[in-house]
């Protein structure tokens, strides 16, 4: 399996992680409102629950999100002469400049809805869904010929 379709597939996990915790958000939203705030304090366990098992499914799309973007970025400018270095930076840049938009952008639509964040997952939803239909085919294909193992470091 290759690093494109991992990181497809990735994108299309956490876009239906991110649907279901909308879905989620909106059951619970609606318990409060029907229910008050008892449910919030443990009284629903399918919510709990729920919660729990998309979280955990959660870890899958994030450490392919920690590893792949890197490991591409390595094989392709390791025989570029132009340093490793630098494209693992502008990586990061592109990583973590989204990241800081997100949260300056996340209090205010909220507001733009109520102050409820459930816009905000269904919006979280739609990015990675479009991150893995661009993604199959615009990303390269690594030839595995290109890895090799390096093995352990004692003899």
């Amino acid at each position: 399996m290759g690093a494109r379709l991992v990181w497809a597939m990735s994108n299309f996990i956490l876009f239906a992680c991110m649907a279901v915790t909308a879905i989620i958000s909106l059951v619970s939203v609606n318990k409060y409102i029907t229910e008050g705030i008892q449910h919030a304090i443990g009284e629903n366990r399918a919510i709990k629950i729920a919660s729990l098992v998309i979280f955990a499914l959660l870890g899958f799309p994030l450490s392919i999100t920690y590893s792949v973007p890197f490991s591409i970025t390595a094989d392709l400018t390791a025989d570029t002469g132009g340093g490793q270095g630098l494209a693992i930076g502008v990586l990061n840049l592109a990583i973590a400049i989204p990241q800081m938009i997100v949260s300056l952008g996340a209090g205010p639509w909220d507001n733009l809805f109520g102050g409820v964040n459930i816009p905000a997952f269904v919006l979280a939803a739609f990015f990675p869904l479009a991150a893995g239909v661009i993604s199959t085919p615009k990303l390269p294909n690594l030839s595995s010929g290109s890895y090799k193992s390096s093995g352990f470091h004692f003899e």
